[in-house]
């Protein structure tokens, strides 16, 4: 069963102090986003991005409806119409309900991102069957699953982002299992990206670096974040709202000739 929570539209004006606050250019007005995962974290803040900038936007989640609903909240300050749809990413019949019910509601789809997935710290040795196909179902059968309903219902010109890991080019140990979950979606971009450039859509990933977010902290230990830290050029680690302006250039007009890649988004840590 998929639950939709439809927002109207509010105010585009926002105040801080007194003073009016500089909006955003809105350059994705009348483009529709579907936020896979969207609903927290890196997801939430893609979202945030996209709406600001005048995006229709519909965030999925499989977790938390109040985590969902907070998140749909935050966008219709933006003032813009949102939704929050409950779908596993894993299942293919509610992926494909999902991707049906966007272009039922809104008539087309132009953004996708793709954001869900695990984090598993564990060596070779140690990594279990179930293990395996957890990592394997969360990462990349979530995001083949999203990407072929992208290539199927994308508008031409559309945009599709997933979220990797800058794990796929550096190894740390390990983190094997996970790096090579992410690694088979980065070559599955640049194969879309190429079945669909005659059509103008451009299909690219986004490798962050540690990125300060729930299911990192569940992987990681005190220790090893202060170590993450003390690695970062920045001497911190990076945050959702980093890596959202990096997704927000590649689903805008400007980013039109860039497909196929990885964008390595890691504050120079690698």
């Amino acid at each position: 069963m998929i639950h939709r929570q439809v927002i109207g539209k509010a105010s585009r004006s926002r105040k801080t102090g007194g003073a009016m606050t500089e909006q955003p250019v809105r350059d994705l007005t009348g483009r529709i986003a579907l936020v896979v995962g969207g609903s927290r974290n890196q997801g939430a803040a893609i979202a945030e991005n996209l709406a600001a900038r005048g995006a229709t936007v519909v965030i999925s989640y499989a977790g938390s409806a109040e985590a969902a609903e907070g998140t749909v909240a935050a966008l219709r300050k933006h003032g813009v119409t949102a939704e929050a749809v409950r779908s596993d990413a894993t299942v293919s019949a509610e992926v494909g309900e999902l991707f049906d019910g966007v272009l039922a509601r809104h008539g087309r789809l132009d953004i996708v991102v793709h954001t869900p997935g695990m984090v598993l710290k564990k060596a070779i040795a140690e990594t279990t069957d179930e293990d395996f196909d957890r990592m394997i179902g969360a990462n990349t059968r979530s995001a083949f699953l999203t990407l072929r309903a992208a290539a199927r219902s994308l508008a031409d010109n559309g945009r599709y982002v997933i979220i990797s890991t800058t794990l796929t080019s550096v190894m740390t140990g390990t983190y094997g299992l996970y790096s090579g979950s992410k690694a088979a979606v980065e070559r599955m971009v640049l194969a879309a990206a190429k079945e669909l450039g005659a059509r103008g859509i451009t299909v690219n990933a986004v490798a962050p670096g540690p990125v300060d977010t729930d299911s990192y902290r569940e992987a990681e230990t005190p220790e090893s974040i202060a170590a993450a830290t003390d690695h970062s050029p920045r001497g911190r680690l990076g945050q959702p709202e980093d890596i959202a302006p990096v997704v927000g250039w590649l689903v805008g007009a400007e980013a039109g000739w860039v497909s196929g890649q990885t964008v390595r988004a890691n504050g120079a840590m690698f």
